[in-house]
């Protein structure tokens, strides 16, 4: 009589570790892919190998899928997101879709129930204006917001803490006496740019400033508007300016160089992100710093949570920002531009 199948044979026979093909037959947890799983179960039948304990044969276990959704690639603030949930994924041996939704409710729609249909296990989304309840209703896995989040949409969030950024941006032009400060904001419509521009009043306040309509300007986080709505900063006659991310104030250097108005010594310029090129300009540029490879690292944690905990209460968690002290901002010199 042949001698009895073991594990070293199953082991040999598909090419893993003993220790992998235990964990499969003996039906422990473990992030064997299904494909191996199911190699092991057929040489496991094929030699006749028949565990201690038997069982009937598991479901084999499904890898989990994140879904994540940003506005844009192209904003480095966006790539840090994704760079944290890559690393998060790796770490716990899951993996991720990626989808871009151009400030599009319609993109938002649609990118969601593409990855429905691609059975994801939970959604990361930084949700475009007028992104609406409706799109996520019978979504059978959890959601988390990240960076931004909507009053209509009742899922965890993961973000800054946008006001104190906004206050400390100000209250810093302040200290160096200017009071003449523009405050360039994103779109309206965000909640991150009505709390940072909150911030911007709450400092302005505090010292005293009257802010009036002109002194807030609506932009739209991309360069191009910092760099449109320029000249009108030179007409109303200020010492510094705010601007509520560093693209846009990217946009506002640009001019400001190419006008020959010095940023440090002429005008003082904050932005708000720190993204990776505010310290290799050739002035660098005084910025509230949050992390995107932190915010996204944290979703991703949280999403993994949710999947095994459906009923874990929904949270917001906030990040603290912190003030980057650069050449952009200096002590007011008397004059305005």
């Amino acid at each position: 009589m042949g001698r009895n199948a073991t594990l070293k044979d199953v082991a040999e026979k598909v090419g893993l570790s003993v220790s992998s093909v235990s964990l499969v037959l003996n039906q422990k947890p473990s992030r064997i892919s299904p494909e191996s799983q199911e190699r092991i179960f057929a040489a496991a039948e094929q030699l006749g190998y028949e565990p201690k304990s038997r069982q009937p044969r598991p479901p084999l276990q499904k890898p989990i899928t994140l879904g994540l959704i940003i506005p844009e690639i192209s904003n480095s603030f966006f790539a840090d997101i994704v760079q944290g949930v890559d690393d998060c994924i790796r770490q716990h041996g899951a993996q991720f879709m990626l989808a871009t939704n151009g400030e599009s409710a319609q993109r938002d729609a649609e990118q969601i129930r593409q990855f429905v249909s691609a059975g994801i296990s939970a959604l990361l989304i930084a949700p475009s204006y007028n992104c609406h309840l409706s799109v996520f209703e019978g979504i059978p896995f959890p959601v988390i917001q990240v960076d931004r989040q909507s009053p209509s949409l009742p899922f965890s969030s993961i973000r800054l803490n946008n006001k104190k950024g906004g206050y400390l941006a100000t209250r810093h032009l302040i200290e160096l006496g200017h009071r003449h400060i523009i405050c360039i904001t994103g779109p309206n419509w965000l909640l991150s740019s009505q709390e940072r521009e909150a911030g911007f009043r709450w400092a302005m306040s505090e010292a005293g400033i009257p802010v009036t309509s002109d002194m807030i300007l609506e932009g739209d986080y991309q360069t191009e508007s910092g760099y449109r709505l320029a000249p009108e900063l030179l007409s109303k006659g200020m010492s510094a300016v705010f601007c509520e991310n560093d693209m846009m104030a990217l946009g506002v250097y640009r001019y400001f160089r190419e006008q020959g108005i010095n940023v440090g010594r002429d005008i003082s310029l904050v932005g708000f992100d720190d993204i990776s090129f505010c310290e290799f300009m050739e002035t660098p540029l005084t910025t509230v710093r949050q992390s995107g490879y932190d915010i996204g690292n944290e979703a991703c944690k949280r999403a993994l949570l949710e999947i095994e905990h459906p009923d874990l209460p929904k949270q917001t968690i906030y990040f603290e920002p912190e003030l980057i002290i650069r050449k952009s901002s200096e002590k007011y010199g008397g004059t305005r531009i």
